[in-house]
């Protein structure tokens, strides 16, 4: 073949490849091989489109040429605004013609900048002398409007961009937002004002942050006489000191018909760290606020629950930095309901010092276990988890050999807990005249009706330490969840509250998968780790008393003998801490061992799969040529 020749078929070959991956490029056609289908439109959210009445506008402001920044951030913050152009594309194609998508490129001091800002649409400045860069989402349906006003890039490993978009598409139509009473002993609300002056103001948890996106969130004093009127769905938690005629209230919401929402716990582990820093246990005064109850009305509804035991599970405990938290559970898919719609995709809520609730044989309620423990469950006294090192409660795990329920769905014909009527105001003294009229001015009693009611035996999830972690991405506070803890209150009270667009895209599993195999080896060995680790240390303590019953026998004037029986004593001492450490040490690199063994089974078939199919394949090929020649 001539050189000419050549030249000419490499550049055709050159042409058509670009071709082909210009064509290819253009078919909006993907295939989503991950396990989540984490680049896939979710069901719920193509059937959020489905229920759109009006057109919608979408602008999406999406900075073309980016200067003056590193050329690392540069290439990714391009890559990463063309992802999120694609997924406003999916939902423009999934709405069939219900959305016109509008792509707009503000450049600096044009009227397209102006209109970004004015939407709501934030541009960053990530250099000094750059200008400003705009990714960001206006939508507007008539006269409503509501904006993204910059895309997170955080939020795109946790799937979350499909809920911000279609949590903006859900809004924008919405008239008006239902109600939720919220009754909480814990600062899930922040005052106000600052506590001390001088101070930043506080901020509010996040869970109340999220539920305003769906409610309007109306906080009720725990010490508040009656609820407030006009309340569409009430959430109770950590119920402590609330008055009878507020209980009654509460009593007559669920009999109405109105979804509850409670939470107890048998161990709030804010309120006991904070018995702990104000050292209230040296003085042996415990704190009131330690445990929760809804005593009143879980005996009306034959609801067990027992505020002085807490539950622990070996099995699905929390690990971290070798050190296992058996109280601390990690409730991950095969623990959570997969029938009950707000929680089917959860798979990691974190539960601390968390109880157990169980149906009495004879209520006439029906209770749907939502979170359940293992086989290897057990319950501990609650005085243990203040006392006990984490390690020894493995030690007092008392396991009944069955699951037990931590959250479950309360269902049926609900009976008053108040059936001697409303009681009376605490200090009312009012004349009989006036009482008869006030009685005539109030609603009449209701003794039953079918209600719903979603409990769960803790309340510490909902707190931000437990839940999130607030990071600063371009100088704003963005929020990344560390578990599904917010995704499950979110997605149940929305559910209650009448809402489920959002539950499917809020729970959508992330692109990030753990590794099971691992994480369970690891918690196997932790499990062997702190029982014989604990069984040394035990032996050590008796030692070291033994030693000091024998000092404190050897004093003498002023020295102390050092008689054989001590030295014995000090030799025994001496020995288990070298048992102690030998023992660690073989645990340690037994477990490393196996994990380690399994990595590099993973590491070389993600490395070599390649080169050997490429191996396998052009044999192949060789074989088959050659058989064509013969």
């Amino acid at each position: 073949m001539k050189l000419s020749t050549k030249i000419h078929a490499s550049i055709l070959i050159l042409v058509n490849f670009l071709l082909l991956h210009y064509i290819v490029s253009s078919i909006p056609l993907r295939i989503d091989l991950t396990a989540e289908n984490a680049y896939t439109l979710s069901d719920s959210a193509k059937n959020l489109l489905g229920k759109i009445e009006e057109p919608i506008r979408f602008d999406f402001y999406k900075t073309e040429s980016i200067e003056n920044i590193p050329a690392g951030d540069k290439m990714f913050l391009q890559n990463f605004g063309d992802r999120v152009e694609r997924l406003l594309t999916q939902f423009t194609r999934a709405s069939k013609g219900k959305i016109q998508f509008n792509k707009i490129d503000p450049k600096p001091d044009t009227p397209e900048e102006e209109n970004a800002i004015a939407s709501g649409v934030t541009g960053q400045q990530l250099s000094p002398i750059g200008d400003s860069i705009f990714l960001g989402l206006a939508i507007s349906q008539g006269d409503a409007e509501n904006a993204i006003p910059f895309f997170d890039p955080r939020k795109e490993q946790n799937g979350s961009l499909e809920y911000d978009i279609a949590k903006a598409i859900y809004d924008v139509q919405q008239l008006s937002k239902p109600t939720l009473g919220l009754i909480s002993s814990l600062p899930l609300k922040a005052p106000p004002f600052p506590t001390m002056p001088g101070q930043p103001p506080q901020e509010d948890q996040y869970i109340v942050t999220e539920l305003e996106n769906s409610f309007n969130v109306e906080v009720i004093e725990p010490t508040a006489a009656e609820l407030p009127s006009g309340l569409d769905m009430l959430a109770v938690i950590h119920p402590i000191g609330l008055s009878e005629t507020l209980m009654y209230d509460i009593d007559q919401l669920a009999l109405s018909g109105k979804p509850l929402f409670l939470a107890v716990d048998p161990s709030s582990l804010f309120f006991r760290t904070q018995q702990q820093q104000n050292q209230m246990a040296m003085m042996g005064q415990p704190n009131p606020n330690t445990s929760s109850d809804f005593r009143r009305f879980f005996d009306t509804w034959g609801i067990q629950y027992s505020t002085g035991e807490a539950l622990g599970d070996p099995n699905i405990a929390y690990t971290a930095q070798s050190s296992m938290q058996p109280a601390w559970l990690v409730f991950r898919e095969d623990q959570i309901s997969q029938e009950f719609v707000p929680a089917a995709d959860l798979n990691a809520v974190l539960l601390l010092e968390a109880g157990n609730i169980q149906l009495e044989p004879d209520s006439k309620l029906t209770l749907q276990p939502i979170i359940q423990t293992t086989e290897a469950a057990g319950t501990v006294n609650g005085m243990m988890l203040q006392f006990t090192q984490q390690g020894a409660l493995l030690n007092e795990l008392q396991s009944t050999g069955e699951k037990a329920t931590v959250a479950g769905f309360l269902q049926g014909e609900f009976t008053t807990a108040f059936p001697n009527g409303k009681p009376a105001a605490p200090g009312a003294e009012a004349e009989a005249e006036d009482a008869t009229e006030a009685t005539e001015d109030e609603p009449e009693q209701l003794h039953t009706g079918n209600g719903s009611v979603f409990i769960i035996a803790d309340t510490d999830w909902a707190l931000d330490q437990f839940s999130i972690q607030r990071q600063n991405f371009l100088g704003m506070i963005t929020i990344q969840p560390i578990n599904d803890n917010l995704a499950m209150g979110a997605n149940i009270m929305e559910f209650l509250g009448g809402s489920q667009d959002l539950i499917g895209i809020r729970s959508k599993k992330t692109a990030s998968r753990g590794f099971d195999r691992v994480q369970a080896m690891e918690a196997e060995a932790q499990q062997q780790y702190q029982i014989k680790l604990q069984a040394i240390e035990e032996q050590i303590s008796a030692a070291n008393q033994e030693i000091q019953q024998l000092l404190s026998q050897s004093q003498g004037s002023g020295f102390i003998v050092a008689g054989p029986e001590l030295s014995e004593a000090i030799q025994k001492s001496r020995e288990n801490e070298v048992k102690l450490r030998a023992e660690r040490r073989v645990i340690r690199r037994e477990l490393r061992k196996d994990i380690d063994a399994l990595k590099w089974k993973l590491v070389s078939l993600n490395v070599g799969y390649t080169p050997i199919g490429l191996a396998l394949f052009g044999y192949l090929f060789y074989r088959m040529r050659k058989q064509r020649a013969l």
